[in-house]
This record gives structure tokens, C-alpha cells and sequence, in this order.
């Protein structure tokens, strides 16, 4: 059965300071509440690298910045997998940020915006629904689709929104908190704000 998950692109920016472990950085990483150390701190390399915070500065110094932002964006999305080997994600200038907006747009049967070069999108049909890895009028080889029932695309958003949930509240909570209570609190409802605006602004 195809389904839905948070996604992080191309984190490739310089390490914080106060990331003392050396990071592998992956093309792409899912989010859960799952989600190892090393995959929090991927996440946040990528969201500290894409906001333009100073990687050089103190973990308290850093943070304080960030969190003085009202919005933020990060490279990203919502990925649609069929299987290990087929998946579509979001492709360039969509960001995790969008993830509110995203699933309104599905649940209004409009094709969201995932990104350009290529142009994912989805095509709704009268029992199903085709997300296409890229535009399905312009017509290339390596064009492909993964079908959803309506059943599985709205359940899949939302776990989706219950993984990205997940990875707020324990993952990345737990190794910001280890750190400094009061910013792992303060940092938890910014992401929430931030990423899943319509249910916690």
C-alpha cells in the first residue's frame, strides 16, 4: 500500500559548533518520531544552514536566534512512496514549511504545489488519484505515478502529519532538551507554529 511521509532535501551546509558528532549528510531524510540522533541533527544542520544562522556561533546563541524568526523554511516536504524504489518527492523551492498548506490543498482535490524542475502533481480521478513525478503534460521516459484511493491519500497525510508530530515532540525535543530545558520547550512550539500552523498558531 503507497504511502506519506515528512521529508528533508539536500542538507548541505556547514555544521553548527555545538554539533559535537561529525554528520553524514544524506540527500534526503524522513521524519519521525523515530527519527535517530544523527538524523536530528541533520535536521538541524539543514534548518540552522537554510535560515542563514551563523553555524559559529554557541548552542544558546544560535537557538536564540532562530527562534526570534516568525517564519522559517527548510528544503522540503511531503515525499509519496509506493516502495523502497519508487517514491516522488518534493523537488526544488518546496519546503517542510508548506506541509499545512499542502494537505489543505489535497483535502480541497487541487494539486499542491511540490516543487519545480521537476513539477510534481496530482491528478484527481472519480475512485482514485495519480501523483506524478512530474507534469503529466509534458511528456518524458521517465515519467511515472503512484496510485491512491482517496482513503489511502487522506490516511496517509494523516500519519504523515503524525510522523512530523512525532519528530517534534521526541526526537528533536529529547536532544534539545538534554541540552537546555527551557529552549527545547521554547523550540518545541516554534516548530509546531512554524510547520503545522494552522493547528498551533
Amino acid at each position: 500500500m503507497p504511502y506519506i511521509k515528512p521529508v528533508i532535501r539536500e542538507p548541505y551546509y556547514d555544521k553548527p559548533l555545538w554539533i559535537e558528532n561529525e554528520v553524514t549528510r544524506e540527500e534526503f531524510t524522513l521524519l519521525s518520531s523515530k527519527s535517530s540522533t544523527a538524523e536530528v541533527e541533520l535536521f538541524l544542520l539543514h534548518l540552522f544552514g537554510y535560515n542563514g544562522i551563523d553555524a559559529s556561533q554557541s548552542f544558546k546563541k544560535s537557538f536564540n536566534e532562530l527562534l526570534e524568526e516568525d517564519e522559517v523554511a527548510i528544503l522540503g516536504g511531503v515525499t509519496f512512496i509506493q516502495d523502497e524504489e519508487t517514491f516522488i518527492m518534493p523537488s526544488c523551492c518546496c519546503g517542510l514549511e508548506e506541509f499545512q498548506t499542502i494537505t489543505n490543498t489535497i483535502n480541497a482535490n487541487q494539486s499542491p504545489w511540490l516543487g519545480h524542475d521537476p513539477s510534481p502533481g496530482i491528478k484527481y480521478y472519480e475512485d482514485y488519484v495519480l501523483v506524478w513525478s512530474d507534469d503529466p503534460e509534458i511528456q518524458k521516459e521517465e515519467l511515472f505515478s503512484i496510485r491512491f484511493t482517496y482513503k489511502e491519500l487522506l490516511e496517509g497525510l494523516e500519519k504523515c502529519k503524525k510522523d512530523l508530530l512525532g519528530f517534534i515532540e521526541e526526537p528533536l525535543y529529547k536532544w534539545i532538551k538534554v541540552r537546555d530545558e527551557e529552549i527545547a520547550n521554547r523550540m518545541k512550539q516554534r516548530m509546531l507554529q512554524w510547520f503545522l500552523k494552522d493547528d498551533y498558531s
